[in-house]
């Protein structure tokens, strides 16, 4: 767990952007912003968040994001972190410097990919594929939805996905022959005045049950 606690404690550091992190390169996106929609222009992706462009000015702080990258399209929640004008030639561009707060698990991944330059995983329709490197979406949704019903997770609101991240573990046969998956789930709870965050460890079986260790 020490790499999602070093993932987190850098998410949270506001100057993400500073850093040699990331994937420099531009990629569509549109912001929401006050009801309306905004094509706005990537510049720069990592893990902790992204860097993009408007010709027009975006209000708000916490602002949905839906962008696309290898051709898949992701919906997000970005907090805006830093903003800057610039002026070129007779207009303004600007430029918004976001940490990511919602984001789903897969897309999240996916992301990881694009930043480090790796290949896609081929689909994965089982759980309890050897090979297996990410949930299929189905799973991912039960895990939402337990993650939900025991608290450790807003639920999604229909607009943003909600914002976890999981460790696989190996494949193995109980003492009774039944095959299983544990996995390691870190999710965020967002209350009034604070983001609480869990550790929550599940139990996949071949049928697609799932069963809360701890």
């Amino acid at each position: 767990m020490h790499l999602f606690d070093q993932l987190f404690r850098r998410w949270e550091h506001p100057l993400w952007f500073e850093s040699e992190h990331g994937r420099e390169g531009a990629f569509n996106a549109v912001a929401l912003s006050e009801g309306k929609r905004i094509p706005v222009v990537g510049t720069k992706i990592a893990r902790e968040g992204l860097a993009f462009v408007s010709n027009v000015e975006v209000h708000g702080t916490d602002v949905p994001l839906t962008f696309t990258i290898r051709r898949r399209t992701i919906p997000s929640r970005v907090r805006i972190v830093k903003d800057e004008h610039i002026r070129a030639a007779a207009r303004t561009v600007h430029r918004y410097l976001c940490s990511f707060t919602t984001i789903a698990a897969d897309d999240w991944d996916a992301v990881g990919r694009y930043v480090e330059n790796t290949p896609e995983p081929e689909l994965i329709e089982s759980a309890l594929s050897p090979d297996a490197r990410s949930l299929p979406a189905h799973i991912v949704t039960r895990v939402v939805e337990q993650l939900v019903r025991l608290k450790r997770l807003n639920a999604p609101n229909g607009s943003s996905a909600p914002l976890i991240r999981l460790e696989m573990g190996p494949v193995f046969e109980l003492a009774d022959g039944r095959r299983v998956r544990d996995i390691t789930v870190v999710s965020r709870l967002r209350a009034t005045n604070a983001i609480r965050t869990f550790h929550t460890r599940l139990r996949i079986f071949a049928d697609d049950r799932l069963e809360v260790l701890g």
